[in-house]
């Protein structure tokens, strides 16, 4: 949560390498935190409202060919909290 509070960014590959975990390891604990209400994924890009945009396809309708989208993990308020408490 301290690499995420930073607000860089990181492909999972530098965030795995920071941490000394595999990719695997680290997309595991995101998605833990993620469902615990530590963190948040946000994706940014190109995408239409009709877009599978959190799968990487766009529709025939939007005009994109290829996936522009990334997702960030962003620190929520009660992840804040927990990263403050273990700092003290």
């Amino acid at each position: 949560m301290k690499i995420l509070a930073r607000k860089e960014s990181l492909s999972m590959t530098q965030l795995a390498a920071e941490v000394g975990y595999s990719v695997k390891e680290i997309q595991s604990a995101l998605e833990q935190m993620e469902h615990m209400g530590y963190i948040r994924r946000e994706l940014y890009g190109q995408a239409c409202s009709s877009c599978e945009s959190g799968r990487g396809n766009h529709c025939a309708g939007c005009g994109f060919s290829t996936s522009e989208t990334f997702t960030f993990w962003v620190l929520t308020e009660r992840g804040q909290t927990i990263l403050d408490s273990v700092a003290k």
